[in-house]
C-alpha cells in the first residue's frame, strides 16, 4: 500500500510529458546537462502538484499554478543563475520549416536505405538521400543544437516520449502485472546502441573496401582494417549526435544506408548463387577441372596413337569437344561454335589471317605413358544387337 501513496505514480503521462517538453524547448539554448537537471527539478514539482490536485491535475491546472512552460522556464533559469533566454529566430516561430525538415529527413532515409540494398550503384542513392535531408535542415539550422522547433511538433514529441526512459516515457511505464512486468524498450534500445555503432563502422569499412578493392582476400583485409579504424569515429559521432540533434540529418541517412547494406548482404548469403536462368545453363563440350577440352588424343594399350576415333558415353551419346580456337568468319553473329563429336584427334584449328577461314593443322606427335603398362586388354565379347 505504501507504494501506491508515492506521489510520482500519480502523475499522468500526457500532462507531465507535454509540460516537460515545453520546458526543454524553452531551455534549448542551455547545455544539455543543465537542461536535464532543471527538468528533473520541475518533474518533482509536478509530482507534488499532481499529488495535491488529484483528479484535477490537468494542463489548465498546471498552467494556472505554475504558468506556461516558457514562464516557468524563465523562473527556473533565473533560480539556476542563467540569464534570460535569447531572442528566438523566425525558424522557432513557424511550424512549416520544422515540418519541411522532418519530411526531407524521411525522404532522404528512404532513398538511402534503397541505395544500400543495391551497392555499389546504390552509393548514388546515399548521396542523393544526404543531399535531400541536408536541404531540409537548412530552414531550422539556426534553431541551435536541440532543434526546439522540431521537438515541438506533435509527432516528434510523441516519438521522443515513447523512446525516453523515465516516468514520462511511454515505453517505461509499468504494465498491469506490476513493476518489472514488462520490458523497458527505451532502456533496451539504449543498451543496443553501442553494438550498432560497432556494426555500422564494420559495414562502412566493408563497403569502402568493396567499392575500391572489389572481392577477394585483399578486399577482406582492407575492410577489416577500415572497420577497426572507423569504430572510434562511429562512437564519437554517436556521442556528438546526442548533444547536437542537427547531426541527425546526416547520421540517420547514413544509418539507413548501412541497414540497407546489411539487409542486402543477408539476402545475398541466403540466396542461391545462380538464378533460374543461370542455373539451367551448362557449358557445352568436355571439361577437365573446369577447363574446356579442345581436342582428344586417343592411344591403344601399347601406346600407339589412334586416328578416326569416335567416343561415346554410357548411354551411347557422342562426346564432343568445344572448338574455341577458331570462329569462322561466315558464322552468323559470331560467337563460340557448337561442340563437335569427332573424329579424334581433330588437330589444331586456327583462323587464316587472310581469309578468316578455319585451317586445321595435324596434331604434333605426343608421347604418353599408358596406365597399367603396355599390355592390351582382352577384346570384349560380342553382345546382343538390335
Amino acid at each position: 500500500m505504501a507504494e501506491t501513496d508515492d506521489p510520482t505514480t500519480r502523475i499522468p503521462d500526457g500532462t507531465t510529458a507535454d509540460y516537460l517538453d515545453g520546458l526543454r524547448s524553452a531551455l534549448a539554448d542551455l547545455p544539455p546537462g543543465e537542461v536535464e537537471e532543471i527538468v528533473e527539478d520541475a518533474r518533482g514539482h509536478l509530482a507534488e502538484l499532481a499529488a495535491e490536485l488529484g483528479e484535477g491535475y490537468d494542463r489548465d491546472a498546471v498552467h494556472e499554478r505554475l504558468g506556461t512552460p516558457a514562464a516557468y522556464a524563465a523562473e527556473l533559469r533565473a533560480a539556476a543563475g542563467f540569464g534570460t533566454a535569447p531572442e528566438r529566430s523566425p525558424a522557432h516561430r513557424g511550424r512549416w520549416p520544422a515540418r519541411f525538415a522532418v519530411t526531407a529527413l524521411v525522404v532522404g532515409v528512404l532513398i538511402a536505405v534503397v541505395g544500400g540494398l543495391v551497392v555499389p550503384s546504390g552509393v548514388l542513392g546515399l548521396i542523393v538521400g544526404l543531399v535531400v535531408a541536408l536541404i531540409g535542415l537548412l530552414p531550422v539550422l539556426g534553431d541551435g543544437p536541440r532543434l526546439p522547433s522540431v521537438a515541438a511538433l506533435g509527432s516528434v514529441s510523441a516519438l521522443n516520449r515513447g523512446l525516453r526512459p523515465g516516468p514520462e516515457g511511454a515505453g517505461s511505464a509499468p504494465g498491469p502485472a506490476g513493476r518489472g512486468g514488462r520490458i523497458d524498450v527505451p532502456v533496451l534500445l539504449a543498451g543496443l546502441q553501442p553494438g550498432w555503432w560497432v556494426l555500422r563502422a564494420v559495414l562502412a569499412g566493408g563497403t569502402l573496401a568493396y567499392l575500391f578493392a572489389g572481392q577477394g582476400p585483399t578486399a577482406l583485409v582492407t575492410g577489416a582494417v577500415l572497420g577497426l579504424v572507423a569504430i572510434p569515429l562511429s562512437f564519437a559521432l554517436g556521442a556528438r549526435t546526442r548533444a547536437d540533434r542537427r547531426l541527425l540529418w546526416a547520421v540517420v541517412p547514413l544509418n539507413a544506408f548501412a541497414a540497407g547494406v546489411l539487409l542486402g548482404a543477408v539476402h545475398s548469403l541466403a540466396s542461391p548463387p545462380w538464378d533460374g536462368g543461370q542455373a539451367s545453363w551448362v557449358q557445352p563440350g568436355l571439361l577437365r577441372d573446369g577447363e574446356p577440352v579442345t581436342d582428344v588424343r586417343p592411344f591403344d594399350a601399347q601406346g600407339n596413337p589412334l586416328s578416326g576415333v569416335y567416343l561415346f558415353d554410357q548411354e551411347g551419346r557422342p562426346l564432343a569437344v568445344q572448338d574455341i580456337g577458331c570462329i569462322p568468319a561466315e558464322r552468323p553473329g559470331g560467337g563460340v561454335p557448337a561442340a563437335e563429336p569427332g573424329p579424334y584427334p581433330r588437330g589444331d584449328r586456327t583462323p587464316d589471317p587472310v581469309t578468316g577461314e578455319c585451317v586445321t593443322t595435324p596434331p604434333e606427335p605426343l608421347i604418353v605413358t599408358i596406365p597399367g603398362g603396355a599390355t592390351a586388354p582382352p577384346a570384349p565379347e560380342p553382345g546382343p544387337t538390335g
